[in-house]
């Protein structure tokens, strides 16, 4: 009989990536956006499609040189 360890169980807030900070909220342009990470937040996770308006994946070239 071997023992074995259980892998540890993650509370929520262990769970919880830096990018919790932001969520889905109204905001729509690049210049509500207070930063590059922000903006990529939207972009990535909210599916807000406006902050990349040349299509290249890089949302607010402005924020995200």
């Amino acid at each position: 009989m071997t023992s074995q360890k259980a892998a540890p169980i993650k509370t929520a807030a262990q769970a919880t990536s830096s990018s919790s900070a932001y969520n889905c909220s109204a905001k729509k342009t690049c210049g509500q956006m207070a930063s590059c990470e922000e903006a990529q937040y939207h972009l990535n996770e909210c599916g807000n499609g406006r902050l990349d308006s040349n299509g290249d994946g890089v949302p607010c070239e402005s924020l995200c040189r």
